[in-house]
């Protein structure tokens, strides 16, 4: 980590970047390679970058960190579309009403004349067809005018679902980070009947500091990479799988069995037991790798909160017997375990 952070800090002093806490986490990020687009971008910064340059990289990639700024920007820019929208609908109004006008005066003169009058009945007739040709032509304007708004506004919304991906993304893994998953919890158990069929479960690494200790923060990220990869694709599309701590892990899932969930928690664990973290170029072992699950149902919970402490106890339970297995709240005896986390960060207000 030191030979990282004297890179990083090299970096930034040879670029001319201030050593703003943001920066720093940029140039982390591309430097450990744990985002490869951004490693890239980073690589093409140049002495002259500004630091309205850098910002625009952290909005694109690190939105987590500056999501106020970016629905800011996008809310005065969503803004400033809608009010020339509402100015071109007024421009129209005004247009028809003009044009409204100049049929009223026609039909007055044509009456006051019993449309006897040649001369006068082709006077207002080119009068009506110069008017008629001007308002169709403005709506033409005005049509051309809209669409280009609407394309624009559709862009900008664009955009904010791209930021809020992002905002509820981890930056390392790829998962939905905490926030999301408090989200997606909350809402599950805004509905008692499905929260009744949901399961959760907790997976954490087995002796993960020690890795760290052992092989070095970078490694750590990247078994951190490879884990949340294993659970993505064993877990399949059903499931919501989230990194909420360091080398926590969740997965829920709805409709669904406590034999169901437990077998997938079961494949979750032999897969990453199964696979070998070998560094290809040094031949240097990092295992072995396991986890640790506890799984319980929504039914066992009286509310999310409830959930997430009971689920951590049948956690608690696997690392306390050893590790490297899986354990359902429901074979926990009364009053063995305990729990000790507060799960619900991101309580819904």
């Amino acid at each position: 980590m030191t030979d990282v952070a004297k890179k990083i800090v090299t970096m930034m002093s040879e670029q001319g970047v201030a050593g703003l806490p943001r920066n720093y986490e940029l140039f982390y990020e591309a430097v450990t390679g744990a985002n490869q687009d951004l490693t890239k971008e980073v690589a093409r910064l140049s002495g002259k970058t500004s630091q309205e340059d850098l910002d625009k990289l952290g909005r694109r990639y690190l939105a987590h960190h500056h999501g106020h700024g970016v629905f800011e920007e996008a809310q005065t820019r969503m803004a400033t579309q809608i009010k020339d929208v509402l100015a071109l609908l007024r421009e129209e109004q005004t247009s028809l009403l003009q044009y409204g006008k100049v049929l009223g005066d026609s039909t007055v003169k044509m009456g006051s004349r019993g449309g006897s009058d040649n001369a006068l009945l082709a006077q207002i007739v080119n009068l009506l067809s110069e008017a008629t040709s001007s308002t169709l032509d403005h709506g033409k304007k005005v049509v051309v005018s809209m669409n280009e708004k609407s394309t624009e506004i559709k862009k900008i919304n664009g955009e904010l679902e791209r930021y809020k991906k992002l905002a509820n993304t981890d930056p390392l893994t790829r998962l939905a980070n905490r926030r999301a998953f408090d989200s997606h919890i909350a809402e599950v158990h805004g509905d008692k009947k499905a929260a009744m069929y949901s399961s959760l479960i907790f997976a954490d690494i087995d002796h993960f500091k020690r890795i760290n200790d052992s092989f070095g923060h970078i490694v750590g990220d990247k078994i951190l990479s490879y884990v949340a990869g294993i659970l993505s694709k064993t877990c399949g599309d059903d499931a919501f799988v989230a990194r909420i701590g360091g080398e926590e892990f969740a997965i829920a899932h709805s409709d669904t069995t406590e034999k169901m969930a437990s077998k997938v928690a079961e494949e979750v664990r032999a897969a990453v037991e199964d696979k070998k973290f070998i560094n290809n170029k040094s031949g240097v072992d990092y295992g072995p790798v396991t986890l640790s699950l506890g799984v319980c149902m929504g039914s066992e919970a009286d509310d999310a909160t409830d959930l997430f402490r009971k689920t951590d106890q049948a956690l608690y339970a696997s690392k306390n017997s050893g590790r490297n297995r899986v354990t359902r709240f429901s074979e926990i005896p009364p009053g063995n375990g305990k729990a000790f986390k507060d799960w619900l960060l991101y309580r819904r207000q």
